[in-house]
């Protein structure tokens, strides 16, 4: 009997450990574009000029909330079509001109943490993210080169990796919340395959999504 009691209290310590964090989570659905560009070296003797090139972003989040909401952290993994475009001015020193353009499809693992202010709904977030190309496509000139992550890339690297700063607001009144988010991200791997360059990763995001209840009521502070 006195096993069992032990047992019963357990279990309802256990249970209500679950609920109160069952109170505290909540998921998140978001998409919009992106401008990509990347910061890059090793052109030679050859001017270049970068451009921003736009793409798209779509995925969803998983969130803990602690400290009544105003500090939640994050689980979150999206879609993102990147990829850089720029124009090498006198490549071949008899004064032609080169474009270079490429797609990247990337999927990305993003833990980060955000911080809500007090009594407005805006939020800062950190973090970083971890990603893994899946195809691209590089237009240098007039040839088409299309290569994929599992075989030997000759332009890029499958894997990536960088620092996220994001600065966005939830807007409602009910348990589902409309989300505006603007997304700054910075690569720190080198992601050529060519000796000669070193490239990194470089985008700016703006992205509209629906936030929502999945275990009870938030906790809010505004």
């Amino acid at each position: 009997m006195a096993n069992m009691k032990v047992l019963a209290v357990l279990a309802l310590m256990v249970c209500n450990v679950i609920s109160a964090y069952a109170q505290k989570h909540s998921l998140e659905f978001k998409g919009g574009v992106i401008a990509t560009s990347t910061r890059n070296n090793g052109a030679g003797d050859a001017k270049t000029i970068m451009d921003y090139k736009p793409g798209l972003v779509v995925g969803g989040s998983f969130m803990w909330n602690f400290m009544d909401a105003s500090l939640r952290a994050v689980a979150e993994g999206y879609y993102a079509l990147q990829g850089e475009k720029y124009m090498m001015e006198d490549f071949d020193g008899k004064g032609n001109n080169m474009e270079f353009n490429s797609d990247i499809s990337y999927f990305k693992l993003a833990p980060n943490v955000r911080y809500y202010a007090p009594y407005v709904p805006v939020y800062v977030g950190v973090g970083i993210y971890w990603s893994f190309a899946t195809s691209s496509d590089v237009k240098s000139g007039d040839l088409l080169d299309q290569s994929h992550s599992w075989t030997f890339k000759k332009y890029y690297k499958p894997m990536d990796f960088g620092t996220r700063v994001a600065l966005g607001t939830e807007i409602g009144v009910s348990d589902a919340k409309f989300v505006l988010e603007v997304t700054y991200e910075s690569g720190l791997a080198n992601i050529s395959n060519r000796k000669e360059r070193k490239i990194k990763n470089q985008s700016v995001s703006v992205s509209l999504g629906i936030c929502f209840e999945i275990a009870g009521r938030h906790y809010r502070h505004f």
